[in-house]
């Protein structure tokens, strides 16, 4: 009998957590014949492909879903995404393959909000530095610097970078915010600015950003040229926007006194990478959305989006593109 239902894949290896239970037992009362990445880590083109052959819909992490890819599909109807980023999903080839394409915006905010936050504090008060050279019998006491009443630009405005406003209330920081969809009638505790005005202006910068044709390389020669000398830098949304080598002439020259990386050009990135070697660099392996409770919201709402636009029922969060 199980050879003749329709086939799921799930590709996030989280799935296998014990929080997750609930989901996969979800999937498995579902009607499908479910199958779940085993391999301990993402699935690269070619696995992708082998693993979803036959399957009708995609419970997808990370995975690129390229046109070559999604062209060696044919039986797929839906990928729903567990996390935000549509932006490894060749949508326009979806949309021309009939592919629904899903997400679950809002579900990991709270979570890479607090990400971003915590790398604030760590590059603040060079917390990576001390806790190893503590560890290493040393006693030095760097001076950092405090974020109460500092100046944090926010760059991209959707409900990540609006969770992380939230955060910072009772620091009283000034907040500067530059989105091109930003209305200030909508929040009048942030000053909406252009985005040259924001880098000049900011002790402390946050990037929340989806990678697009215009975002990719966003922060570039030119863009660190512009910052204050001394400017912390924090990416807990996609590598592609910072272009790496220039960031590591910035760390260089003084220009950025330290930056957080949660995402990366190329991931995972290799041991060698050119800015590893910045002692004022953290690098986490994109993992600011990596709460229980936040993978428990995503989960919910990946679930609920794949079987609901598997049987034709409205779905909230399409990326329109895709079902065009």
């Amino acid at each position: 009998m199980k050879d003749n239902l329709q086939k799921l894949l799930v590709t996030p290896t989280s799935f296998a957590s014990a929080e997750l239970e609930f989901a996969r037992q979800l999937l498995g009362e579902s009607g499908y014949e479910v199958t779940y990445n085993q391999s301990g880590k993402p699935l690269d083109a070619d696995q992708l492909v082998e693993a979803a052959q036959d399957c009708v819909g995609v419970l997808a992490g990370l995975d690129d879903f390229s046109a070559p890819v999604l062209n060696q599909l044919p039986d797929l109807r839906v990928i729903s995404r567990y996390g935000v980023g549509v932006d490894r999903v060749d949508l326009r080839t979806a949309g021309e393959n009939r592919v629904i394409v899903t997400n679950t915006p809002g579900a990991n905010s709270t979570a890479v909000a607090e990400m971003a936050l915590s790398c604030m504090f760590t590059l603040a008060r060079h917390v990576s530095q001390l806790n190893e050279t503590t560890r290493q019998g040393q006693w030095l006491r760097m001076v950092g610097t405090e974020l109460s009443q500092a100046t944090l630009g926010i760059v991209g405005y959707g409900s990540i970078g609006r969770a992380l406003r939230r955060l910072v209330t009772g620091l009283e920081m000034k907040v500067l915010v530059y989105d091109p969809f930003f209305d200030p009638d909508t929040d009048p505790t942030v000053q909406g600015v252009e985005l040259a005005e924001l880098v000049r202006e900011s002790n402390f910068i946050s990037l929340h950003l989806p990678l697009t044709p215009a975002t990719e390389h966003l922060f570039d020669d030119s863009m660190f040229r512009l910052m204050s000398p001394g400017t912390f830098l924090i990416n807990t949304s996609r590598g592609g926007i910072i272009d790496e080598s220039a960031a590591a002439v910035a760390l260089e020259a003084g220009q950025l006194a330290g930056l957080a990386l949660d995402a990366y050009e190329q991931e995972p990135p290799s041991p060698e990478h050119e800015l590893f070697r910045f002692s004022n660099v953290i690098a986490t392996p994109h993992s600011g959305a990596q709460t229980v409770q936040s993978r428990i919201r995503m989960a919910r709402g990946a679930v609920d989006n794949l079987l609901r636009a598997l049987a034709g029922e409205s779905v909230t969060n399409l990326a329109a593109e895709a079902v065009s």
